[in-house]
């Protein structure tokens, strides 16, 4: 019988006996070889399990990481409203019967020959050439209801202050019927963004009408904002912006209560470039004042003027260092218009008020180009949507999560 130390021979195979009778030395040399091949199998087990363990020890450490990936996002988001903006100019450029009118178009002809062509295609290129020939082929374009694209407010009332706050605050409220400058009750999704260590204090806003700064009532959310015909609010005053100042303080106040979109557009630029807010939102005025106006031509002026500028605020972004790469464009209305020759009315009563667009460029928009055969999406769900884009959470007052029209 075999001693403990030898134990492990019982594992050889039966012809082992006949080698303990022939040779010895032969029997102890092949137990040695036996006996380092087994510990190397254990060797092999103990290395095997190391590695299975260290990772799965290396999942639950950075299992949390992973987790939070949401909250390690470290955007730049640039929102931008053109309000009134119809889709139908947007989709199919200048209405053929709005330009013949003499009384909204002062120069019919000159008109004519800037902005009709003969397919709808053209038509929406020449008013709208960064839109088509950039966001169209580099992010997408929601709302050509002509290809059933649908997008809507979800607010009965179709007007401006209740359709700012709905695409902020993420819901709707019928309490909010009017356009008056009081601040939103309500918690909004720039206000979210401003309480994220990540944002806090990068968060700015320029509008030409004045009500659009109480919509997110910010200075209870603690946003710096300038709208109508106040100075502007950036951090280092520059040459350019203490200029602009002055020529919006001596400029005739054709609006009561807003400024030209040119003043918006020159200080969020210069803003942008210099203080590099995180996240901004610029709201522009002129279509619809020139609606309402029944100025047909200037109201046309006004989308081709925004398109400009809304291609230089993307250029000039994306040839600085702080957002080049790293930025989102969003850029939508706040309520339709009305059809034919309703059009520069809108409200709950009107047809055709409820029907609005996005677009989206930028990092993590696909190119997919304008979108087809979809919706209905509401302008409710793009407080979801910057919210995703920013990786931050957001809850509406009433307690209902929509999706985001796009995940990012």
């Amino acid at each position: 019988m075999l001693n403990s130390e030898n134990n492990y021979l019982c594992f050889l195979p039966p012809v082992v006996d006949d080698y303990m009778k022939k040779d010895w030395e032969s029997l102890e040399l092949s137990i040695i070889l036996r006996k380092f091949a087994t510990k190397l199998v254990i060797m092999k087990i103990r290395i095997q399990s190391y590695f299975a363990m260290r990772r799965i020890v290396m999942i639950f450490l950075f299992l949390p990481l992973l987790l939070s990936a949401k909250g390690n996002k470290d955007a730049r988001l640039v929102i931008i409203t053109i309000d009134g903006l119809r889709w139908q100019e947007v989709f199919t450029g200048a209405e053929e019967s709005l330009l013949s009118d003499e009384e909204q178009v002062r120069d019919n002809e000159l008109t004519r020959q800037t902005y009709w062509r003969s397919t709808p295609e053209e038509r929406r290129e020449v008013l709208m050439p960064f839109t088509w020939n950039t966001i169209a082929k580099k992010g997408l374009i929601i709302g050509n209801r002509a290809k059933n694209s649908k997008m809507e407010v979800a607010n009965k009332t179709c007007i401006s202050y209740p359709g700012y706050s709905e695409m902020m605050t993420g819901m709707v409220d019928d309490a909010i019927m009017g356009n008056d400058a009081v601040d939103n009750p309500h918690r909004n999704v720039l206000e979210a963004a401003n309480e994220d260590p990540r944002y806090k204090g990068r968060v700015m806003m320029y509008g030409s009408w004045k009500s659009t700064r109480f919509a997110i009532r910010n200075e209870q959310a603690g946003i710096p904002a300038s709208v109508s015909y106040e100075p502007n609010i950036a951090k280092k005053q520059t040459p350019c912006l203490k200029m602009v100042d002055k020529m919006l303080a001596g400029m005739p106040r054709y609006w009561r209560a807003e400024h030209f979109d040119a003043f918006t557009y020159a200080y969020a630029i210069e803003t942008l470039l210099n203080d590099h807010p995180k996240v901004m939102w610029i709201s522009f005025g002129d279509c619809d004042e020139w609606a309402h106006a029944r100025k047909y031509d200037f109201y046309l002026d006004g989308a081709h003027g925004t398109d400009a500028f809304i291609r230089d605020i993307y250029e000039a972004c994306e040839n600085d260092r702080f957002y080049r790469g790293k930025t989102t464009y969003l850029i939508t209305c706040d309520h339709g218009r009305g059809l034919g020759n309703m059009w520069a009315h809108h409200d709950g009563n009107t047809m055709g008020s409820e029907a609005t667009w996005l677009m989206l460029l930028g990092k993590g928009v696909e190119a997919r180009g304008e979108i087809t055969e979809c919706g209905p999406y509401y302008n409710k769900q793009i407080a979801a949507t910057i919210a995703s884009i920013l990786g931050i959470d957001f809850t509406p007052d009433d307690g209902a999560s929509l999706s985001p029209i796009v995940d990012f």
